[in-house]
């Protein structure tokens, strides 16, 4: 059903709600990685004030790096700039959506 439906979508990724990066997120992205070659890993932190513009996403990539005591590799994650957009369609729909919110700080 999936490759019948969103035939012309591709999975580049995966995301996570909070601050930090936890131990875990590496080992999610290795699953992900069977499915894509280098899967994006976005951090949406939910708690964060409205002071900032924009929404508050990071995206981190993996890299391989030489650890420094015993020159093994092991698996970290970079910081990629990233911007987050929508098609003209899809903000149509919020617009519909949020026409029906009397607060307007929701």
């Amino acid at each position: 059903m999936l490759q019948r439906i969103n035939v012309r979508e591709k999975i580049v990724g995966f995301y996570s709600t909070g601050p930090l990066i936890k131990p875990a997120d590496l080992d999610i992205a290795d699953l992900v990685s069977n499915y894509c070659q280098k899967p994006v890993f976005a951090l949406i932190d939910i708690r964060a004030q409205r002071e900032e513009e924009g929404l508050p996403v990071k995206a981190y990539t993996t890299v391989e790096k030489v650890s420094e005591s015993g020159g093994e590799t092991e698996k970290v994650f970079k910081y990629i700039r990233s911007e987050v957009g929508a098609f003209d369609a899809e903000e149509v729909g919020v617009e519909h959506l949020l026409r029906d919110i009397n607060d307007a700080s929701t």
